[in-house]
């Protein structure tokens, strides 16, 4: 088997809500998944680990309220974020749709896996 997962999921918006969820943006979030000695490297690594748990229930409880000021109150502990761009060529950008208007890309004829083969 492999030693991680990678897979994109809806992306979300902490500050708006459908009923306790966060909403659904545009957007895709990436999600990565490490098991074995991969996720026994990361926790060595790791700077350090905060358990958010306590947050995340005030948050939920936050958007119940339909003022938002609970929710704005909160922004001082929510984390910042920041949209990731991985460093690969233009072509792998356009067909993960993370370039503005991008369609997937296809791959020219001649690169195509068995093009040519006979």
């Amino acid at each position: 088997g492999t030693l991680g997962r990678v897979q994109w999921d809806p992306a979300r918006d902490l500050m708006e809500a459908d009923g306790r969820e966060p909403r659904r943006c545009r957007g895709r979030a990436i999600q990565i998944g490490l098991k074995g000695r991969l996720s026994e490297l990361y926790v060595r690594s790791a700077t350090s680990i905060e358990d958010v748990t306590e947050l995340s229930h005030r948050v939920g409880e936050a958007h119940q309220d339909k003022t938002k000021r609970a929710i704005e109150a909160l922004k001082p502990e929510l984390p910042h974020e920041r949209p990731y761009m991985p460093s690969c060529s233009e072509f792998d950008l356009a067909r993960l749709r993370l370039l503005p208007g991008a369609a997937p890309a296809q791959r020219p004829r001649s690169a195509r896996a068995g093009a040519g083969a006979s």
